[in-house]
């Protein structure tokens, strides 16, 4: 499976966009765009071995994770607003 864009806002020539992630690997496949922020939540079904590597993959590409895509996390204020 591929990672999925689950929102997208832009504001000029910048534009924050949302994945859903099922594993590490989709992470991998996805281009982020120019002047793009990407926000990162996995998919309910990642187990947590999988979640791990994603933050791991996040760090090292600059995205930025927010947790899982079905239960609570905290929303971040990243780019030109609330994704």
């Amino acid at each position: 499976m591929e990672a999925r864009v689950i929102s997208c806002t832009t504001f000029g020539d910048d534009k924050v966009v949302k994945i859903a992630v099922p594993n590490h690997q989709a992470i991998t496949k996805y281009k982020a765009g120019e002047n793009e922020t990407t926000i990162v939540v996995s998919d309910d079904t990642c187990l947590e071995k999988d979640v791990q590597e994603i933050k791991k993959f996040c760090e090292k590409l600059g995205y930025v994770y927010e947790g899982r895509l079905n239960e609570e996390y905290n929303q971040t204020n990243t780019g030109p607003g609330l994704v």
